[in-house]
């Protein structure tokens, strides 16, 4: 992704909704790049004093959608990008900045119920243009119950992750630990005795790197 006009991510990195999820993100967002700051205001935590700092360009189209660069470090690059895709004055995607150097809008947030949360995050973590993680809220609680890795950057997943009861805590992972393609490993995080627990018999358990010892 190019800064601010390319609308085509290292494992570790903070949750864009600003708590933790079931794939382990424990860390935070800067409060002004969290996208569920102030779910009462703009959704991406912006108060609409922004449109009217000097940083901060707003294009309007004749959809009447909107798009806002801003560069609030002043270094000549945007930092944010925000799209009010209806036109309705409130953001519903925002690009930023996530990972290692430079300045590649490499992460994006799309609030697609327009609750005021984002439910869709996509990142690219090694900035090659290719999307290689993607967090989603199925059920818009304003928690991730699902992710989805492309860990190897080969354009396909190799790593699910799915809190199927929403309770904030991971109930399976699928592997593709080969990266063939074919997800070959399941883990059930069940307690033992559960109609789902342990490893799927189909699966080699020294391949996964979820099978319990």
């Amino acid at each position: 992704m190019s800064d601010g006009y390319d609308p085509s991510h290292d494992t570790s990195h903070d949750d864009p909704y600003g708590h933790d999820d079931p794939h382990g993100h424990d860390q935070h967002h800067d409060p002004s790049h969290d996208p569920s700051h102030d779910p009462h205001q703009d959704p991406y935590g912006h108060g609409q004093d922004q449109y009217h700092d000097p940083n901060a360009i707003q294009a309007q189209y004749s959809d009447h959608s909107t798009e806002t660069l801003t560069d609030t470090n002043r270094d000549g690059y945007a930092d944010a990008v925000d799209i009010d895709s209806d036109g309705d004055g409130h953001t519903d995607a925002e690009f930023t900045h996530s990972f290692g150097p430079g300045h590649q809008l490499d992460t994006l947030a799309v609030d697609t119920n327009h609750d005021g949360r984002p439910d869709l995050v996509e990142f690219d973590r090694n900035h090659d243009g290719h999307v290689d993680e993607v967090d989603l809220d199925r059920n818009h609680d304003g928690r991730v119950d699902e992710v989805i890795q492309d860990t190897n950057y080969d354009g396909r997943p190799d790593s699910v992750v799915v809190d199927a009861n929403f309770d904030g805590k991971p109930d399976y992972e699928a592997s593709d630990t080969n990266f063939d393609g074919h997800v070959d490993t399941v883990h059930y995080d069940e307690a033992s005795g559960a109609a789902h627990a342990g490893t799927d018999s189909h699966a080699d358990p020294q391949a996964n790197p979820y099978a319990a010892k």
